[in-house]
């Protein structure tokens, strides 16, 4: 699983629920961790806040907005993660997974691997616009779940009561989009169409994508606090990042994760419109 996508679930993670922390976990937001000697958690996750790691960390260290210093002598068996910051290491301290620093100065290595060539420098950018499209896509949830959920449920109930038929109306919609892209182009009018059919069928993708996520996030939701207050924006917005975060499974898992999401929702979207259609 990539780096960027761990950060961006442990920030998802503490916007939508409050800090705490338990014996296992620690989750704070605007404020310091520190982990002291003798002390063993599974996870540290700081957003706006430093992380200073002096006893044994089971799994990940994560600071968003702040750096992490690892004191000599600490373990951390998992990856160190700084967004922002910078990461300190003591003689003597011991991590078993990787070290990441994103901030001015790696971007600007990466900038210059990149100008010679190095594979290293175009992975570390490519992720960085990778995490740019999913900012975008969690945007466009925050604006349809906000400003427009009945649009947004309607396409997520239309994929929730024919999931079937929602992924057959997708299948057969993909399949169409090279001949029509094919009659637009051979059309003089059809031509100054071609982008703005291109834009409503990547528009009706990511609706379709986050509906998906909603369905996915609510389901999730429901299974570990029945009975609670139904939150669309909660739903959508833990769906998305789950099906982006399992879209990066190994051999080709992932991959059919997200191409089975991507068709139902735009399915879904078909079956929306053509019921708003219908009932006016």
């Amino acid at each position: 699983m990539k780096t960027g996508y761990t950060v961006v679930a442990a920030v998802l993670l503490l916007s939508l629920f409050p800090p705490c922390a338990t014996a296992q976990n620690i989750f704070y937001a605007g404020r310091n961790i520190t982990i002291e000697k003798g002390q063993t958690v599974d996870n540290a996750v700081a957003l706006g806040g430093q992380i200073t790691v002096s006893g044994r960390v089971r799994k990940n260290v994560v600071a968003v907005g702040g750096s992490v210093v690892l004191t000599g002598g600490c373990v951390v068996e998992g990856k160190v993660i700084s967004v922002g910051g910078v990461i300190v290491t003591g003689s003597g301290a011991r991590v078993y997974g990787e070290v990441t620093e994103i901030n001015s100065a790696s971007l600007a290595n990466a900038l210059r691997s990149t100008m010679r060539g190095e594979l290293e420098g175009w992975s570390l950018i490519l992720n960085i616009i990778s995490l740019g499209f999913f900012a975008i896509i969690l945007i466009i949830t925050l604006i349809m779940a906000l400003l427009l959920p009945r649009s947004l449920t309607s396409i997520a109930r239309a994929v929730g009561t024919g999931k079937l038929k929602s992924f057959f109306w997708g299948v057969l919609a993909t399949l169409a989009i090279a001949p029509l892209f094919m009659l637009l182009a051979i059309s003089v009018i059809g031509i100054f169409f071609i982008p703005l059919v291109f834009a409503a069928l990547i528009l009706g993708a990511i609706l379709g994508f986050i509906a998906v996520g909603s369905l996915t996030g609510g389901f999730l939701l429901e299974k570990i606090f029945p009975g609670r207050k139904k939150s669309l924006l909660k739903d959508a917005l833990l769906g998305v990042t789950l099906l982006w975060v399992l879209g990066w499974l190994p051999f080709y898992i992932g991959t059919a994760i997200k191409v089975v999401a991507l068709t139902c929702g735009f399915g879904g979207v078909l079956m929306a419109v053509a019921r708003r259609k219908t009932a006016t």
